[in-house]
Order: structure tokens, then sequence, then C-alpha cells
């Protein structure tokens, strides 16, 4: 993903608790998380190496926010706004297969003139 939707409420609310070094960790979680589409490393070592933390603020942040599985570390929020991301660009792909977006009632109507028919 290029972008993806930062609910800064849901975040905020979510995250009080963490304090500035596990706050950085998550928001560093999420972005790579997002940009690869994908699980991250069940290796909490190179986890921690490419996002630049200590593991000890790491690990405890992987272990509240995702949830490990046998691919790696997933984020069932993180997976939703994905996979919305993602029918959202096929959608726009299919539309623009066939000409852009739908044609409204008034672009298949002529253009009003501003000079009224006159039946005299």
């Amino acid at each position: 993903m290029i972008w993806f939707k930062f609910h800064i409420g849901d975040y905020i609310s979510h995250t009080m608790h963490l304090d500035d070094a596990e706050d950085l960790a998550y928001r560093r979680l999420l972005d790579w998380y997002y940009m690869s589409e994908k699980p991250l490393p069940l290796d909490v070592t190179l986890v921690s190496r490419r996002i630049r933390l200590d593991e000890e603020v790491v690990e405890p942040v992987l272990n509240e926010f995702f949830e490990k599985t046998e691919k790696g570390f997933v984020n069932a929020r993180a997976d939703k706004e994905i996979a919305s991301y993602n029918a959202k660009v096929e959608m726009n792909r299919r539309a623009s297969k066939l000409g852009g977006r739908p044609k409204t009632i008034m672009d298949s109507k002529t253009k009003p003139s501003r000079i009224p028919n006159r039946t005299d």
C-alpha cells in the first residue's frame, strides 16, 4: 500500500498506556505491515533491527497488538484496512477498463442551451 487511513481516535485510545519508545515501535511496525501487506517475521531480533529499536521494547508491542501465527505476526485491523484498500483498487481497475466512471443521467443527455427553443 502506498497510503492507508489512519484513525487517530482509535490509535490514541488503544495506545495511551504506551511509553514513547513503545509508541514509536508500534507506529513503525504498522508502517512496515501496511507497506508489505504481509505478516511480520516471527524473528523478533530481525524485526527489532529492521525498525531500529531494542527487542525489549518491540517484543511486548508485538505481543500486545499483533497475533503470532505460523506465517508471522498479523494485525486484524490492518488486514481489514488492507482488504478494503485492495477492493477499492480492483474496483477502480475494472472501471478504468470500461472507460472510467459510470455515466450519469446528465452525461447521457445533451447539455441544455442557454437560449430556450421558441416555437412561435
